[in-house]
């Protein structure tokens, strides 16, 4: 997820994407609906997050997280555990951003400086030298960014990446092109696999010398000259590139 979807960013990065509440999320069990409290929450089989609004101007957009069985790294123990704690605070309701945490005998929220700091720390704990990283270079987009690449490095396809990271492009592909580069050996030892092709050539017009002048975009063929010439011509009457910038 984008952080001002699930933290406090400050106004000029909110742009048009809102935060998530307590109540775009859904927990499902055997095809059921499963109320907040519910004391089998975090049992449920499946999560659905509906994003209200998106910088892509898309709105209500649900993706579905399947349970993971993992104790730890489960989409909906974790969502759930959320959930439960901001129930328990005194004033919330369906409105609540999942951001809400309780402090000084209020809700506060949990903001983007927050979140990148912690990150920031860990990766300075864990030292440079072993991650190749500068904290500097770590941010709440890396939490997002580093999902894809644990999707890819689990063999999740393409198309699988970008709806559940809701990619509207390829643009993730940046941020993970280390690793393919790294993991290139693999492609090397596939492209072994099949040492044999046939080409079948196209018959379809006799195959002439490149130095008779009857072929295409020979530079003496009549045809290609008056093509050229157009072209020309064409390109005198186009307005100049810098009017467009």
């Amino acid at each position: 997820m984008r952080s001002c979807e699930y933290v406090k960013v400050p106004q000029q990065e909110k742009r048009r994407t809102e935060i998530l509440r307590l109540r775009n999320l859904r927990f499902f069990e055997n095809g059921r609906l499963i109320d907040h409290n519910d004391s089998s929450l975090e049992y449920a089989d499946c999560l659905n997050v509906t994003f209200e609004m998106q910088k892509k101007d898309e709105k209500n957009d649900t993706t579905t997280q399947m349970a993971s069985g993992d104790i730890t790294l489960c989409p909906v123990r974790a969502a759930a555990a959320i959930v439960r704690r901001i129930r328990s605070y005194p004033g919330s309701t369906n409105d609540t951003p999942i951001s809400a945490i309780w402090r000084c005998d209020r809700i506060d929220h949990i903001t983007s400086k927050q979140i990148a700091n912690a990150l920031r720390d860990a990766v300075s704990a864990i030292g440079e030298d072993f991650l190749h990283i500068a904290p500097t270079e770590v941010g709440t987009h890396s939490i997002r960014s580093g999902a894809a690449m644990a999707m890819f490095l689990g063999g999740c396809p393409v198309f699988l990446i970008m709806m559940i990271g809701r990619w509207s492009s390829d643009a993730f592909l940046r941020y993970i092109r280390k690793q393919v580069e790294e993991f290139n050996h693999d492609v090397s030892r596939k492209m072994l696999t099949h040492m044999f092709h046939r080409h079948i050539p196209n018959y379809s017009s006799p195959t002439i010398s490149h130095h008779d002048p009857r072929q295409r975009n020979h530079p003496d063929n009549a045809e290609t000259r008056r093509n050229i010439g157009g072209d020309v011509a064409r390109q005198a009457r186009l307005p100049a590139f810098s009017q467009f910038h």
